[in-house]
């Protein structure tokens, strides 16, 4: 892998790990950061010697989501145009896929803050593990942003609808306790023990069958990974409905200005 800004890639045995690194941000994800992280799942998930691929972050966040303060940098141009029917849709949905369909374990370890689209990884990783003072959720509509990303499909298949629509439409955080109560979390750790707990969870992992786990992964995943695709497009369309409100475009510039939003709900 080329280096990319604000990832760190390492390879130790078995395991490939990608972690996020913009401490002072966060780790804000930008495009760029997108595009490294879902090349490096692909290309780890194809390579034999790699038995775990690992996603985790530097600091008190595991991402905070996408950098919509200091920006996310240009949109790859081989997705085209954001809006509309297209076979490529977009970097976010890339990353969904690619987590969802490579065969090795994907564990999202986090490690602090994780919202937007750390939120969106998370969820398409197939183990959320955590320490117990980590604070979760999606956080973007109290900012009037719907960007789903896939979450509408994937959230609601694993905690239920209910509990689904309470997180998303009032943008709520959860601790770490509630996040593991509700099914979103599979290990949780004390944060004293959190460094040794990990690896033996992930070298439990790439000790393990890995053909069988994939074809366990890819069973589980077939139904939504058949409906992601209508689903990302049908999104798409209403996201830049969203996008265009009032209440969206005040929602951005409050959390910029560090104050609290005042929607009218136009």
């Amino acid at each position: 892998m080329d280096p990319v800004d604000g990832l760190v890639f390492s390879r130790e045995g078995a395991v490939a790990t990608v972690r996020l690194n913009r401490p002072e941000r966060l780790n804000a994800i930008t495009f760029e950061m997108l595009e490294g992280i879902t090349e490096f799942v692909r290309e780890n998930g194809r390579d034999d010697d790699i038995r775990v691929i690992v996603i985790t972050g530097t600091g008190r966040a595991f991402s905070s989501g996408d950098d919509i303060v200091s920006g996310m940098g240009d949109r790859p141009s081989r997705y085209g145009d954001p809006v509309g029917l297209s076979a490529n849709l977009g970097p976010h949905h890339n990353l969904v896929k690619t987590l969802m369909s490579a065969p090795k374990p994907v564990v999202a370890a986090l490690n602090g803050l994780c919202h937007g689209a750390g939120w969106v990884t998370a969820l398409s990783s197939d183990f959320r593990v955590a320490r117990d003072d980590i604070v979760i959720g999606d956080i973007r509509s109290g900012k009037a942003i719907f960007a789903g990303q896939g979450v509408g499909l994937l959230l609601p298949r694993l905690i239920g609808q209910s509990r689904a629509m309470d997180l998303l439409m009032t943008g709520r955080v959860i601790n770490a306790t509630e996040a593991e109560r509700f099914g979103i979390l599979q290990r949780l750790w004390p944060a004293d023990q959190w460094e040794t707990e990990l690896g033996a969870f992930i070298e439990e992992l790439a000790s393990g069958p890995t053909k069988t786990y994939a074809a366990w992964k890819l069973t589980v995943n077939r139904s939504a990974l058949a409906e992601l695709d209508g689903f990302t497009d049908y999104e798409t369309r209403l996201a830049q409905l969203a996008r265009n409100t009032d209440d969206a475009k005040e929602g951005v510039q409050a959390f910029r200005e560090k104050r609290p939003p005042k929607f009218i709900g136009r």
